[in-house]
């Protein structure tokens, strides 16, 4: 636990991606199979069910220290973080006991023969178990301890930083170590040391256990500058961004799984497309996306989330909701990989695999034709006519790469939808903002009232944080919780990319990733947006027109894509 703690702690003080990766590569090499295998666990992002709640370890550490109501509930308003509290009360007590000078538990004998078990334990057992690990470890520790029994554990540090780290320990790629740590699997020393070995390695790094399992995403960075800066348009392969749920199709012999980029199986939620993607000929891995409704015009997000976390759908469901696959990549075909090719010698495989089942419910991102970077400036604007987040672009020489390479794929999304709402919420972050309020909820008018509309915690700087931080603690007016609420007298400008109608929102309307662009100090607060405002901002998105400027491309088609092809309806220029 100790060493743990060490890592946990060296990780959160520092930002440098290389020093973050020394660090990891140092503690892995040093550290035994066992108590790397839950490390790395836990480092990629996975954690095991909460053991106990917050409120209940709350309560028995303040039995423990005879604090009053009101000082811990003080404490906690201050600290915002019940497992930081916790480990500071403990140490701040009159009656704290230091760590005794013995041998420590690993973190693998934590998890296993404490940890873990207590969730078949009574809580007047568990109470007493955790009372005496608190007298056990030191205020680091006992903070990891706390995060561990409420299954709240977050390390801020990137996969792709942790497979180059554990890369380097066994002398592999990171695309190999990627692709052995995707999907379900359990923490144990014989599983690190299985990660490791390099005797059944096939082409693409992946073992003959692991046919059935997706290859790590290639992930597209946001466009950054005037797109003049990538050079020739006519090396950059176009497409339209589509908002639905990317993932991987792998296909061996009569078996076939769908994973989602989280790495989760989600073939069982779309048997309508298993069904039809499992009639493609041959064993392949393809990249693509799962849209609402016809490929040809995805439909929505919206009309997609009844799909979702659905894990038998009904049959009514299906066919009331129905999705499509398009197809972006091809990253592996009959025992060879294609990773490694060029983009557009994956482009012509993948048309070749998939022409003669192209339908209405599986297609191929079609390409759009341009010739000049104004040009597609323009029919970026008409994005979300289409039904699109904005324009991809790909380099037509680059290989499928592991996690988010600059100068690969670049995501040019359309600027934000928009209105001014004004603050009347906050609560704490978590983290290492556990202590400052960056957690804002916004209001609009109905009628004489502000009502809630978003809630929104990215797009600030850390210094209009701390400026926002100290506001809100002066002009509170109410408390619930750790959530307060303050004078309606800021208005803010909150971007988001879709609105639907929502019965669970007291406005009547639900924002698609809600976050802050800007303080609007020019206005007062009866200047704010009204409900009335987000009617009519979803009428316009429903209508037929869109945008006033319509720029058109067309989809390229060759003799190969007949039954890709399909013209966007806009002609073959760009016009009004």
């Amino acid at each position: 636990m100790q060493a743990f703690a060490t890592l946990f702690e060296q990780l959160d003080q520092t930002t440098a991606t290389n020093e973050k990766v020394r660090i990891m590569t140092e503690f892995f090499g040093r550290q035994d199979p066992d108590t790397s295998a839950w490390v790395l666990f836990f480092l990629s992002g996975q954690r095991p069910k909460q053991i106990v709640g917050s409120t209940k370890l709350r309560r028995w550490a303040q039995e423990k220290v005879g604090y009053p109501d009101w000082l811990m509930e003080e404490s906690y308003a201050a600290v915002g973080d019940t497992a930081e509290l916790i480990a500071l009360v403990l140490a701040a007590g009159e009656n704290a006991v230091k760590p005794a000078p013995l041998s420590r538990l690993s973190l693998g004998e934590w998890m296993v023969q404490r940890i873990l078990p207590l969730a078949g334990m009574d809580d007047e057992v568990r109470r007493s178990h955790i009372l005496e690990w608190w007298e056990e470890l030191d205020t680091h520790e006992t903070f990891i301890l706390n995060k561990l029994l409420t299954g709240s554990l977050r390390v801020g540090v990137s996969e792709t930083l942790v497979y180059r780290a554990v890369a380097a320990v066994c002398s592999l790629s990171s695309s190999v170590i990627a692709s052995r740590l995707v999907g379900n699997w359990q923490p144990s020393a014989e599983f690190f040391l299985r990660l490791g070995a390099p005797a059944e390695e096939t082409q693409d790094g992946q073992r003959a256990d692991e046919t059935l399992l997706p290859l790590p995403f290639c992930l597209a960075a946001p466009i950054e500058g005037d797109p003049e800066e990538l050079g020739d348009i006519s090396d950059w392969q176009c497409e339209w961004k589509w908002d639905g749920i990317r993932c991987q199709v792998v296909k061996a012999g009569s078996r076939m799984e769908i994973w989602s980029r989280g790495e989760e199986r989600i073939t069982g939620s779309f048997p309508d497309l298993s069904r039809l993607l499992s009639s493609v000929s041959g064993d392949w891995v393809i990249d693509g996306e799962i849209v609402a409704g016809d490929w040809h015009r995805p439909g929505s997000f919206q009309a997609l989330q009844r799909r979702l976390n659905r894990k038998r759908p009904s049959l009514a469901l299906i066919a009331s909701s129905p999705v499509s696959f398009l197809a972006y990549d091809l990253l592996q075909a009959d025992g060879r990989s294609w990773r490694h090719h060029p983009l557009s010698e994956r482009r012509a495989m993948l048309e070749r695999k998939l022409n003669p089942s192209i339908g209405e419910r599986l297609g191929i991102s079609p390409l759009l034709v341009l010739s000049s970077w104004e040009q597609a400036r323009l029919l970026r604007e008409t994005s979300r006519s289409e039904g699109a987040e904005g324009l991809m672009l790909k380099a037509k020489d680059s290989e499928y790469v592991t996690g988010r390479k600059r100068g690969v794929w670049f995501k040019w999304k359309i600027d934000p939808l928009a209105i001014d709402a004004v603050l009347t919420a906050a609560q704490p972050g978590t983290g290492r903002r556990a202590s400052l309020y960056t957690d804002y909820t916004f209001s609009v008018w109905a009628g004489e009232s502000l009502i809630t509309v978003a809630k929104a915690y990215s797009g600030l700087t850390d210094e209009e944080i701390r400026e926002l931080d100290g506001w809100i603690r002066k002009h509170t007016r109410e408390r619930f919780g750790p959530v307060r609420t303050v004078e309606a007298s800021r208005v803010f400008e909150i971007g988001f990319e879709g609105i639907s109608r929502s019965d669970r929102h007291k406005s009547g309307f639900a924002l698609r990733f809600p976050r802050i662009l800007r303080e609007r100090t020019d206005k007062r607060v009866e200047d704010a947006d009204r409900v009335g405002t987000l009617e009519t901002l979803l009428a316009s998105l429903d209508s037929p027109t869109g945008p006033a400027v319509r720029a058109r491309a067309r989809a390229e088609s060759s003799p190969e894509q007949e039954k890709l092809q399909f013209d966007l309806g806009h002609g073959e220029g760009l016009h009004e």
